[in-house]
């Protein structure tokens, strides 16, 4: 028998797709619990509320920050992106797997503290296909694209902070990649936990010789 309740943390340069991967892997694997993070930007197009987001007011999120409601929360793009304790630790307590969409100053503070997770960053194909993907969306002037695109290069440059790297060239095909990951991180031997005392004996035996 293996244990449950693993918290996997997916970050991506902005424009990658990793609200898309999101939403596939939800559907895939239906047991897996994603956590809405807070932000105080503008909904997007399709966005929908609870969903995608947790659409707040500055002052809501600020005075949520005061209260210490957030695991970890950053300024981006003068907006605000938080993650609660609440859309965490309710599913995580009951032994369910977790999937946090993270930026990468959020997922470089949960670093910081040695928060137990599994991070995985998601590179674009190329940083050509990144600039038109942002440029397809249609939402933000050419002058912001430009930033996103050198916030992009700073973030890829501290993918070495995570556990798995994976490229979205395909979407079904990265979806697979990071079902494979969910997997294969229950079968570490740190997570295994022996189906009878028989073999919880024998390891502990071996564990103390």
């Amino acid at each position: 028998m293996q244990s449950n309740g693993i918290i996997f943390i997916l970050s991506a340069p902005s424009g990658t797709g990793k609200s898309t991967i999101c939403k596939l892997l939800i559907q895939k694997l239906p047991d897996l619990k994603f956590s809405t993070s807070h932000t105080t930007r503008e909904p997007r197009n399709g966005e929908v509320e609870g969903v995608d987001y947790h659409f707040i007011s500055k002052k809501e999120f600020e005075e949520k920050i005061e209260r210490g409601e957030f695991l970890e929360w950053a300024k981006v793009f003068k907006n605000y992106y938080g993650t609660a304790f609440e859309s965490v630790e309710s599913h995580h307590l009951n032994g369910d797997d977790v999937l946090i969409e993270l930026d990468v100053q959020g997922a470089q503070s949960l670093r910081d503290i040695h928060y137990k997770a599994v991070f995985i960053f998601m590179m674009p194909p190329s940083i050509e296909a990144l600039e038109s993907r942002l440029k397809s969306r249609g939402t933000e002037p050419a002058s912001i694209i430009q930033e996103r695109l050198k916030i992009s290069e700073k973030e890829i440059q501290l993918s070495t902070l995570y556990d798995y790297i994976v490229t979205n060239v395909d979407v079904e095909q990265t979806t697979d990649h990071l079902l494979s990951i969910i997997t294969a991180e229950h079968f570490r031997k740190e997570r295994y936990k022996p189906s009878s005392p028989s073999l919880d004996n024998l390891i502990n035996d071996e564990a103390h010789t």
